[in-house]
């Protein structure tokens, strides 16, 4: 009786079956539409227009593959982070550190803050320092415009308050129209329904609600402009004003915490990096140009501050080592202060000079 014999498989299809089951992920994987669409760079950008900070980060965690597809450059990120939706944590930050003072529950008033990530007016671009997409009401501003006072008459104008920097104390804001400035062009309007407003970093400020003290308005303009290499803002006006003035207080704080005493030999090297000669060269700072041109979110601007603050600690009166002589220093831009220039000081000294002079 003849035995029947079981027939192994063929080599070719015990081959084709490895070949089968070692690539079937790789091809699944390929298959991926949204891996393929991952690839496809103008495609990844409108994806992440519409995504926060936390929901890219989501994204970039769910697995290797998923980062190397979004991520496949160093510059990529870079790139990506400043095409983000505001995240709106600079909203809360305000919320936490502004103060509203007792009049804006006695009075007509309404506050306004809108991210840009649901206002789609509002002015977005990545933050100087860490990037990410940051909208106009989640980037630091000198004067902050966030109150609007409704009059009670017609023929009354409206008015407006909000915060230095992240002052927790409320301050008027007066308009161009309070002024009877020249250059007063159209009224303020309610923020809440002008194309225009908010009225940041404009106008004139005025002493903090909650202050028994006097100062006189001061403009903004002219503040934001302020050489602060060579000129104080302690300077006032008036010799019944406190110096600083209850008005400037709050960005005279923040200009002095700049400033650090250094002799030549204790002078850090950060300071001389980039520079053809050793010797200083003079600041230059503007609350405008380390502020506002740099387009700095909140998270920043705090973390700035707070490293600023701890920098140096010993040097604020004179250098460290001792020594009396050295020179003041910026640490904003490492140049010197020099001593600083009064400006009601020079307006005094030349009609003094003038009546010299006389016969």
């Amino acid at each position: 009786m003849e035995t029947l014999k079981r027939k192994r498989p063929g080599c070719t299809l015990i081959e084709a079956h490895k070949k089968t089951r070692n690539n079937s992920p790789s091809e699944s994987r390929q298959r991926c539409p949204i891996m393929e669409v991952f690839h496809q760079y103008g495609l990844l950008e409108m994806i992440v227009s519409s995504l926060y900070p936390d929901d890219l980060l989501a994204l970039l965690l769910c697995s290797r593959s998923t980062h190397e597809a979004i991520l496949p450059q160093p510059g990529s990120l870079e790139n990506l982070l400043g095409k983000l939706k505001c995240s709106g944590r600079g909203v809360h930050v305000r919320n936490k550190r502004h103060k509203k003072s007792t009049f804006f529950y006695a009075y007509d008033c309404t506050e306004t803050i809108k991210c840009g990530a649901k206002e789609s007016t509002t002015e977005c671009r990545p933050c100087a320092r860490c990037k990410v997409s940051t909208c106009d009401e989640c980037r630091i501003h000198c004067v902050y415009q966030s109150i609007y006072e409704t009059p009670c008459d017609e023929d009354e104008l409206p008015n407006f308050s909000g915060f230095i920097l992240l002052s927790p104390l409320e301050v008027p804001i007066l308009s161009p129209h309070h002024m009877d400035s020249d250059e007063a062009g159209s009224q303020w309007q309610d923020p809440s329904n002008s194309l225009q407003a908010p009225y940041h970093d404009q106008g004139f400020i005025d002493v903090p609600f909650e202050e028994d003290s006097f100062g006189l308005p001061e403009s903004v303009e002219d503040l934001l402009e302020m050489d602060l290499g060579s000129h104080t803002l302690a300077a006032s006006a008036s010799s019944s004003v406190a110096h600083p003035s209850p008005v400037l207080r709050a960005l005279y704080q923040t200009a002095e915490q700049r400033k650090r005493w250094f002799c030549d030999e204790c002078r850090p090297s950060i300071a001389t990096q980039g520079q053809e000669s050793p010797q200083t060269s003079q600041c230059q700072c503007t609350l405008r140009n380390h502020f506002l041109d740099r387009w700095l979110c909140l998270r920043c601007y705090e973390t700035e501050e707070h490293d600023l603050d701890a920098s140096f600690v010993d040097q604020r009166e004179r250098c460290a080592c001792g020594r009396q002589d050295g020179t003041k220093t910026c640490l904003w831009c490492w140049g010197e202060v020099v001593h600083p220039m009064f400006e009601f000081e020079e307006v005094h000294n030349g009609d003094r000079n003038e009546n010299t002079n006389q016969p």
